[in-house]
């Protein structure tokens, strides 16, 4: 068992079983499909005041998590948000809830179709189906429109997305893990997703078993056994269609930076306009959320929630878009680049996590100029510098050109790796971290300098 493995907990905080942390429990709420109503982000806010630290992680599955908690005051907090429905209860599983969908799905005027419905009926399988309360906190499923704003980059477990063939739209599947990595297998008509997603999820819990070490994940399972015994199980064998001309919706990269699936200010005069801005480190205060409530009720937005700790406004009005500007980025929230804290991933650690013995965001603040640096040559080119409480590594699960590992105080550093993988170097301080990523910067600008066209790496 690897050291991410062993320190994992095997389910995700809910209002059904909130977890523990440094800072009191942690409750993980799924918002409805679609936008976010005003209503609900004040009453968030509200209730992070109220009974947390007024503190909300925005989660990579595009949920939002409070907390400092405590058992004294859940009740409050069902009872505050018991009218919200499809926010998640005391009596559902976590894992029943983890649908990824495209951000803008039916806003998007390059979309493919509108994936909100079938999102729904997904959620609605899931929920009706007792066997399935039984899969892994992180099994997860994406359903992608095909527009301007896809998920290849959201670790998944199943994994449809729509595309064009023959002139007809129809959904490609694919298992386990990210855009390029998860096997393809078929495709399906739009209203088929939800029953093949439920087929294919069942046959996972049958295949992997109940033995310690079975398979967190659908691509672990797939390591094991072949996948024509899986769509066997999910009696999907004959059922899925395959085609030659597949092709994508025309997504256009305009609106994005170079190797980020999101923007940050203004987005444009299409329909919708729209308004992008990032999370630091993906935590937000109750305040900020009241601020994007505010500015969203003001101009008659449609708030978006995305996997990448950035957040949306989409407004049928380019005019009142640009009038959001303001009041958001002076609360703190990140509008433009550049921005040092869009280089750097670092999850809270201590005190914050039981397991923590560094404070990576406050450390990851006297690395921000480094970063900028080093992310030319991180996968991705946009975060360059991961810093970690432990070796799980929750802020990012992806390779990065340095991370930074916490333990027993100090730091582990991991190059071209993640938080669970060997380091170079161990037990450095804060400031011997700092000379290391130094010299690793310097090395890299040397190399690139030595590039004759070099300004296309910037």
């Amino acid at each position: 068992m690897s050291a991410p493995d062993a320190l994992r907990r095997g389910w995700c905080p809910s209002m059904a079983r909130p977890m523990p942390s440094g800072d009191g429990l942690l409750v993980r709420l799924t918002p409805p499909v679609g936008s976010v109503p005003p209503a609900l982000l004040h009453a968030i806010a509200s209730c992070a005041r109220r009974f947390g630290n007024g503190l909300i992680d925005l989660t990579r599955r595009a949920n939002l998590q409070l907390r400092g908690l405590s058992e004294a005051t859940m009740p409050g907090l069902i009872e505050a948000l018991s009218n919200f429905k499809g926010v998640g209860s005391p009596h559902e599983p976590a894992s029943l809830r983890d649908v990824i969908m495209s951000p803008l799905a039916g806003l998007d005027p390059k979309a493919l179709c509108d994936v909100r419905p079938i999102v729904r009926a997904l959620r609605e399988k899931l929920a009706g189906e007792a066997s399935l309360h039984a899969l892994p906190a992180q099994f997860c499923f994406t359903i992608e429109d095909g527009g301007d704003f896809g998920l290849d980059d959201v670790a998944a477990d199943i994994r449809f997305k729509a595309r064009r063939a023959s002139g007809d739209i129809i959904f490609s599947v694919a298992l386990g893990g990210r855009e390029g990595e998860a096997k393809p297998i078929g495709a399906c008509a739009p209203s088929s997703v939800p029953e093949i997603a439920v087929a294919l999820a069942l046959a996972y819990l049958q295949l992997r078993g109940a033995s310690e070490d079975a398979p967190r994940r659908m691509a672990d399972l797939l390591k094991r056994v072949e996948t024509e015994t899986l769509l066997l199980s999910a009696g999907l064998i004959s059922r899925l269609s395959h085609h030659t001309d597949m092709v994508k919706g025309a997504a256009s990269p305009a609106l994005r930076e170079p190797g980020r699936p999101f923007f940050m200010g203004y987005g444009g005069e299409e329909d919708p306009a729209c308004f992008g801005m990032a999370v630091p480190f993906g935590q937000l205060t109750s305040d900020q959320l009241d601020e994007i409530a505010n500015e969203s009720e003001a101009f008659g937005g449609e708030v978006r929630l995305t996997p990448w700790r950035a957040i949306f406004v989409a407004n049928r009005s380019a005019r009142k878009a640009i009038k959001m500007s303001p009041r958001l980025g002076a609360s703190g929230l990140i509008m433009r680049e550049p921005d040092a804290r869009l280089n750097v991933a670092a999850c809270p650690g201590k005190p914050a996590c039981v397991r923590g013995t560094v404070s990576p965001r406050e450390d990851a603040l006297s690395l921000g100029r480094v970063a900028q640096g080093l992310r030319l040559s991180s996968p991705g080119g946009v975060v360059g510098i991961h810093i970690s409480g432990c070796a799980k590594g929750c802020a990012r699960s992806t390779s990065t050109k340095a991370t930074l590992v916490g333990r027993d105080g100090r730091y582990d550093l991991v190059i071209d790796g993640t938080a669970g993988d060997a380091p170079m170097r161990e037990s450095l301080t804060l400031e011997e971290a700092k000379i290391a990523l130094e010299e690793l910067h310097e090395e890299i600008w040397a190399e690139l300098m030595r590039d004759p066209h070099w300004e296309k790496h910037l």
